[in-house]
């Protein structure tokens, strides 16, 4: 529903409290009944239709309900006025209207008196109305000396009836005898019924441009002064309402300042029924802004009313029925980029805060995706040089980077990087494979996968591409690595190979997964037949102590870590003339505490060797980088909440990873080699990078020329 009107916008007490906020959640004091004890009401008015109570009256006489001053009519128009596009919404404008005529006969209209004259018995007498007819609120823009013994004792039946009372707290800011403090009529049941009412100050004052500042307090507002443990301040300059004939008029006062404020009473205990008077009071007071001095004051008292703030959870939260604490450090988690752009549906749970009160949340807000990669920049970071050296049955291979900013040369001591030169460049990878027997060899690697040393093993390496990832390596996230090895048999009709790696999630932007250790180990079958025709079929298992595909979820979600199991099969035939395809799929299966999900990826590769010369290469690939195909987190939450009995109704949630976008990579290659180097050139697009479906693309093309060394 739109509350946003140019109704609304006209109602600045409404507008200044920000009771827009509470509408927008369901509160419109629909329910509650709120008390106005002053010079009567209009019960004519279209603002009030329907929703002035039965027990309104004359308490000050036998007068029919009316309004000869225009007063009340003002202030029970600033706290409930109809939402009718008329003239102003009231704060709690659908609540119940008690009104109680206070006005001394006659005072209002006597042209030499000094306006409308209340004592204190018609005022006890409303107090004792309104309690008996179910006020929740209390409102009374009153003022003058301490209350007499018999109006005292009827606010006591009212507080002891759990009712709030909300008391002007006075005109006289500009009387340096009384101004300093709230006026005695607030002050003395403030301090006799802590916690139980609220000393209404004003905001407002001129800006010098034609506003209003509200961090100013009014110049005719009495000060909190002793009163500043139960002061409160609202608009009530300038408060635009309507008088007793139903004319739009601005009012200034504490008057106006009071049912700003009753309003937000009613609206806090129809929203939160759990809630003591006391607890309201405290809520609106620890929520209210800050103003004047740091912390409580004499002036500002608790400072000023803010709805929005009472509106939102206070304190510690948690899932309602249990002591599981939600907060946003442990419902914030970074996504696998397997998952893309997915997780957006929402979780949808109720927290308890603070004042038991319950909040639908939405627990997926805390899911933040994964950064998209940059493979063409990591690609060409530093300058990299390749050897290999093979003598009997033992080869190393090795690859180092210069360091950027630090030149130099590279050489080979002894297979390996020299002292002065290890402090200009870093190990990007190195392996040794060892021929243990006629049918079994080993190898060892450093900084490289173990897919990749296995294919130096069987044979089956992949083609050379900087973008599109070879999806049978690729764990599905950046990865350092670290030590890996593997060993091959011959089995006669087949080889099998058994791999295993250690490594770190590496990020180029830093999340909370960053360095998070993983390990990896796999068994595969491999067979070549006809000739021409090789298959691959493996079986892998991830696992992470701290991650989830290289994303984190928060400990709400379960941050320990995640299992996946991998399936994989790629098959190769050789075409002849240097001609070879490959297809690979990867079907994944992970296992993490709050849920579990589908993983696939696939890749269809075509390489030819011998394009323009003996020694060129050339190579096409068209990729599905690994991606979540269904699945997600799966809790038993709290999805409803019933105050009656103050329980909470589960019911099993579920929030799918999935993306909407599908990552597809094409990319083009050629090598030769040219002198005592290779030559080598890429080109590439990617769709939906990321697997967000509205990443734009990434296209580009890459010219190396490397040498050995």
């Amino acid at each position: 529903m739109n509350y946003d009107t140019s109704e609304y916008r006209r109602s600045n007490g409404a507008v200044t409290a920000g009771a827009i906020s509470a509408w927008q959640q369901g509160a419109t004091g629909k329910g509650v009944k709120l008390a106005v004890i002053d010079s009567g009401i209009n019960p004519a008015l279209a603002e009030f239709s329907g929703r002035i109570g039965s027990a309104s009256r004359d308490v000050a006489g036998n007068r029919a309900l009316g309004d000869e001053d225009g007063h009340g009519t003002a202030v029970t128009a600033t706290a409930a006025a109809a939402r009718n596009d008329a003239q102003n919404i009231g704060v709690a404008f659908d609540a119940t209207i008690l009104s109680f005529r206070a006005d001394q006969p006659g005072s209002c209209t006597d042209p030499a008196g000094d306006g409308c004259e209340f004592y204190d018995s018609a005022i006890a007498q409303g107090i004792d109305a309104a309690r008996l007819a179910g006020a929740r609120v209390i409102n009374m823009s009153l003022g003058g000396s301490s209350p007499g013994s018999q109006l005292m004792s009827a606010m006591q039946r009212a507080v002891n009836a759990g009712i709030i009372l909300v008391i002007s707290a006075g005109n006289d800011g500009e009387d340096p005898a009384k101004g300093g403090n709230s006026d005695p009529f607030a002050l003395v049941p403030a301090q006799t019924f802590p916690g139980q009412v609220i000393i209404a100050g004003s905001v407002g004052a001129d800006d010098g441009a034609g506003g209003t500042n509200l961090n100013q307090l009014s110049t005719f507002s009495n000060r909190a002064g002793q009163g500043q443990n139960w002061y409160l301040a609202a608009l009530g300059y300038r408060v635009r309402t309507i008088d007793h004939t139903g004319a739009g008029y601005l009012y200034s006062g504490t008057s106006f300042s009071a049912p700003v404020i009753s309003g937000a009473v009613a609206l806090v205990a129809q929203a939160f029924p759990n809630l003591t008077s006391a607890q309201i009071v405290d809520l609106l007071f620890r929520t209210a802004d800050d103003l004047g001095s740091a912390g409580d004051d004499t002036v500002y008292g608790q400072g000023r009313l803010n709805i929005t703030r009472a509106f939102q959870p206070v304190g510690t939260t948690s899932l309602a029925g249990t002591e599981v604490a939600v907060t946003n450090e442990n419902t914030s988690s970074d996504m696998p980029e397997a998952g893309g752009d997915g997780g957006q549906e929402g979780l949808g749970a109720i927290i308890l805060d603070g004042y038991s009160r319950a909040f639908a949340i939405d627990l997926a807000k805390g899911l933040k995706s994964a950064e998209t990669r940059k493979p063409l920049a990591r690609a060409l970071s530093g300058i990299v040089r390749s050897s290999a050296v093979e003598g009997g049955p033992l080869s190393i291979a090795m690859t180092v980077a210069q360091r950027q900013g630090m030149p130099g040369m590279f050489d080979v001591a002894r297979f390996g990087i020299g002292p002065d030169d290890a402090r200009q460049s870093r190990l990007v990878a190195g392996s040794a494979i060892a021929r243990l027997d006629s049918k079994t060899k080993a190898a060892l690697g450093f900084s490289e996968g173990a897919k990749a040393i296995e294919r130096k093993l069987t044979g089956a390496q992949a083609g050379a591409f900087l973008v599109a990832r070879d999806i049978s390596g690729d764990p599905g996230f950046n990865a350092r690595r670290g030590m890996s090895m593997a060993m091959r048999r011959d089995l006669g009709f087949a080889g099998i190979t058994v791999a295993m790696e250690q490594g770190r999630v590496w990020q180029e932007v830093r999340t909370s997964a960053t360095n998070a250790p993983y390990r990896w180990s796999s068994v595969s079958l491999d067979r070549r037949f006809g000739g021409s025709n090789w298959v691959s079929l493996g079986l892998g298992r991830l696992d992470e102590k701290q991650t989830l595909l290289g994303g984190r979820m928060g400990a709400l979600f379960g941050s320990g870590g995640s299992s996946s199991l991998f399936l994989d099969l790629e098959a190769r035939h050789d075409f002849g003339s240097g001609l070879t395809a490959t297809l690979a799929g990867r079907r994944g299966w992970t296992d993490f505490s709050s849920g579990k999900f589908a993983t696939a990826a696939y890749s269809l590769d075509l390489t030819k060797s011998g394009v323009f010369g003996t020694d060129d290469r050339a190579g096409f690939r068209l990729s599905q980088p690994l991606r979540i195909e269904r699945g997600g987190i799966g809790m038993m939450l709290p999805t409803g909440y019933d105050y009656a009995t103050e329980s909470e109704t589960n019911s099993f949630s579920r929030l799918s990873f999935a993306p909407s976008g599908r990552e597809i990579d094409a990319e083009l290659s050629y090598s030769a080699i040219i002198g005592k180097g290779w030559i080598g050139g890429n080109l590439f697009i990617r769709r939906e990078p990321g697997h967000v479906a509205s990443a734009d693309s990434d296209m580009g093309a890459a010219i190396r020329y490397s040498l050995g060394f």
